[in-house]
């Protein structure tokens, strides 16, 4: 029971690091990773620096509360020896699995696009003046655009992260309700 809470939450954490990802490789940093101290991967700075801070609004929007709800809860919910491991109960698994994509690409979405914007404005730029040499110039662009608009979708982050975190709720009591 208590692995399939801690799976529901870290769902939610796993998108977030697929979209520091995807949008660290669109700004150059595929080489640049650090150490997870949690799982003993390496995972790129942009999707450290999201999961940081992603953990800062988990504690803020008070959903760590949720969790300790739904283990005390779980001794009432699903009665000790009454866990059923139901069809529903997978399909929900499952559901929960495919929403990592979704969510990645939806946090790094707008980060995404505006990086690939840029990199077909330099593709332009290659072509109509080939004498500039376009790798030396393109990295440095590329770290400032995706740095400024990194901090300028951290609003979107925070209004996207708040709704899953405060849905955790209803996701607990859904597995509960499977699980009895």
């Amino acid at each position: 029971i208590g692995v399939i809470i801690g799976f529901a939450v870290q769902v939610i954490f796993a998108a977030i690091q697929l979209a520091g990802q995807l949008v660290g490789f669109q700004m150059g940093f595929a080489i640049v990773n650090v150490l997870d101290p949690q799982t003993s991967n390496q995972i790129s700075i942009v999707a450290q620096f999201q999961n940081i801070l992603a953990m800062l609004i988990f504690l803020t929007v008070g959903a760590h509360h949720w969790f300790l709800r739904a283990v005390a809860d779980s001794f009432t919910l699903v009665p000790p020896l009454g866990f059923n491991f139901s069809s529903g109960l997978i399909n929900e698994i499952i559901r929960l699995s495919g929403n990592i994509f979704s969510v990645g690409v939806k946090i790094g979405a707008p980060m995404v696009a505006v990086l690939l914007f840029t990199s077909m404005a330099l593709g332009v730029i290659a072509r109509t003046v080939p004498q500039m040499n376009i790798f030396i110039v393109a990295f440095p662009i590329k770290i400032t655009i995706g740095l400024l608009f990194l901090g300028l979708s951290l609003p979107l982050l925070n209004v996207l992260l708040t709704k899953l975190f405060n849905n955790l709720g209803n996701e607990f009591y859904l597995i509960f309700r499977l699980m009895g």
